[in-house]
Order: structure tokens, then C-alpha cells, then sequence
């Protein structure tokens, strides 16, 4: 398995600082192009689309723009299968996220110091890379310290941050302990089968982050609390007595379950990032050996456990009472 960790670019110098943000603007312009190209003419990976790049219409390297075309191309992919998935036209997307980056472009050493990490990254003067020192942080020591854990040379490119990458080594899950099933929600993020719920002031940093201007540093404070609320819920649950994980195998749920949903629902529902908290519950699973199982959703709030009656008319909102046996 894999780890992504952020590493600040706080302690470059100000030049520094400028020509990692000189490389990111040529960057993302580059993918921007190939994003625009590819979305009227497909392409591939190879030569002729490259060339696609007016000549002299960027500072970027060969090598540089073979990264922004794959980039691109990642992206155009990823952004027609969703449309295809939700059965919506989409316009061309547009790139303003981080550089992803191999070890063509990056070096990641030890440093010196109380600066005990450098990076070292090709800039656009070619042949040049400059040294970028950083620390180490706690989350990235501790991936580290596991028995065959792996630095990757290479990382995700933003202008105040690093993201590195860390391999792991598979972990046999557990065969001793508790089995619990969990489901997703908006009023409360996460609810047990043994009657816990956790996170029930989801609600209230979801409506704050709709009240934001889009944009606005208000709103991306408002995503970072999310996004450690998220972190923090999920911390709850019982890892360490835990043996496996039940989790409803979720799909479109920003649609609803009912057909031809309001605008004002999806517009409620956008800041519910369950993709998100999946892939956190993923993580944590993996990290404490804990067997996930994805479970068909089908029936899944009307089928009574004790004699499998299945109606809808057992459900009341959260109050479950069996028209069969009355459990």
C-alpha cells in the first residue's frame, strides 16, 4: 500500500520560491493546452500529440511536457468516464491542481541539519535542479519506521507544498476479532451496527462550507476542517479490536436514491464527500489490518436480521419495527 504525505516548501528562499512558481504556471498551462487539444481531437502518449505544443510556446522542457501531456491525458479520461457514469454533459475541465512528478524530475534525500530532508527538482533552465531543504514530519516518520516501508523518488508538486510517497508492505489482516458494519451519512457521518454515532456535527461544517464564497480563503478553511473532522470521526471506531469492517458498496449518492432529485438537493448534498471518507476508512483499515467488505446496499434498511422480512413499511426514518415479527 501506499501513504501520501505533505512536506512544507516554507523553508526554500525566496528565489527558490519563485522558480518553483515560474515551473508550476509553465506546468499547468502546458496541461491546460493538451487538456483543450485532447477534448476536441483525441490523442496518445506519444510524439505526434506532443507536437500538438506550438513551437516555442512554452519554457518547459521535452520531458516536462511528456508530464503535462500525461497529466492531461489522466485528466480528460477521468472526466469523460464520469460524465458517462452520471449520464450528464460536462465542459472541457480545467487543470489547476498539483504537478505529479517521477524521479525524471525529483531527488529525494537525506539533509543535513535540523533540515533532515532535500529535495532536489529540475527546474526550467535545463540541466539545473535546485535543492529544496524541508523536515521530516511525525505522519512521515511513522510511515517510515514500518519494517520494509519504501521513500518513492518522486512527489506532487503545489506551491506551498510537497506531497511525498511512502510504500508499504501488504499486511496479512487479522483473524482475531470484533466483525461491526458501518453506514454513511450526511446528519451523522458514521453509524455502527452496535448503535453508535459518530460525527453528528457533520451537518454543521457541511452548511458552513455552502456559505462560503467559492474561492475564498473562508471556504478553503472551511475544507480543511472538513477534512480533518473526517480524520478525526473515523479515529473513533474501534480499530484496534477490530477483525473486519462491513461497508455499503455506495454509488451515486449525491443523487439520491429517488429519481429526477432537486437542484437544491444536490446543491445541499455537494459538500458530502463520501468518496473522501471511504477512501479514509480504506486507509485506516489497511493500516490497522482490518479486512474491509464491501456489502450490496440492496435492502439493506428494510431487511429485518432477525426473521429477513423485507418491506418498507418496517422503516420510519431511523426507527426500525419489523411488520413480521416485530423485532
Amino acid at each position: 500500500m501506499r501513504r501520501a504525505v505533505k512536506v512544507t516548501l516554507g523553508f526554500a528562499t525566496e528565489r527558490k520560491r519563485s522558480q518553483i512558481n515560474a515551473l508550476l504556471e509553465s506546468y499547468k498551462a502546458a496541461v491546460n493546452f493538451y487538456i483543450k487539444s485532447l477534448w476536441i481531437t483525441t490523442g496518445k502518449l506519444n510524439k505526434e500529440t506532443l507536437g500538438r505544443f506550438p513551437l516555442g510556446g512554452t519554457r518547459l522542457s521535452e520531458r516536462y511536457k511528456s508530464q503535462a501531456l500525461k497529466q492531461a491525458l489522466e485528466t480528460v479520461i477521468a472526466t469523460r468516464k464520469a460524465a458517462k457514469v452520471i449520464k450528464k454533459y460536462v465542459s472541457v475541465p480545467h487543470f489547476s491542481g498539483s504537478a505529479v512528478l517521477d524521479s525524471k524530475f525529483v531527488t529525494v534525500e537525506d539533509g543535513k541539519g535540523s533540515f533532515d530532508l532535500a529535495i532536489r527538482l529540475s527546474t526550467l533552465h535545463s540541466g539545473q535542479r535546485i535543492t529544496i531543504p524541508t523536515r521530516k514530519t511525525k505522519v512521515l516518520n511513522k510511515w517510515l519506521s514500518r519494517p520494509g516501508a519504501k521513500l518513492i523518488q518522486g512527489c506532487s508538486l503545489s506551491e506551498k507544498w510537497l506531497t511525498l510517497f511512502v510504500d508499504l508492505p501488504d499486511e496479512v489482516p487479522k483473524t482475531v476479532g470484533r466483525t461491526i458494519g458501518i453506514d454513511l451519512g450526511v446528519n451523522k457521518l458514521v453509524s455502527t451496527s452496535d448503535g453508535s454515532h459518530l460525527g453528528t456535527a457533520f451537518k454543521a461544517i457541511r452548511d458552513k462550507i455552502r456559505r462560503r464564497k467559492p474561492g475564498s480563503k473562508g471556504r478553503q478553511r472551511a475544507f480543511n476542517e472538513r477534512t480533518n473532522y473526517i480524520g478525526r470521526t473515523l479515529n473513533q471506531l474501534p480499530w484496534d479490536d477490530l477483525a473486519a469492517l462491513g461497508i455499503e458498496a455506495l454509488h451515486d449518492m449525491k443523487r439520491g436514491k429517488k429519481p429526477n432529485r432537486s437542484k437544491a438537493f444536490r446543491r445541499a448534498l455537494a459538500p458530502w464527500v463520501y468518496r473522501q471518507v471511504i477512501t479514509r476508512i480504506g486507509h485506516k483499515a489497511q493500516e490497522n489490518r482490518v479486512r474491509l467488505v464491501a456489502v450490496d446496499p440492496r435492502n439493506t434498511s428494510r431487511i429485518c436480521p432477525k426473521c429477513n422480512t423485507v418491506s418498507k413499511d418496517s422503516r420510519r426514518g431511523e426507527d426500525f419495527v419489523c411488520v413480521g415479527c416485530g423485532h
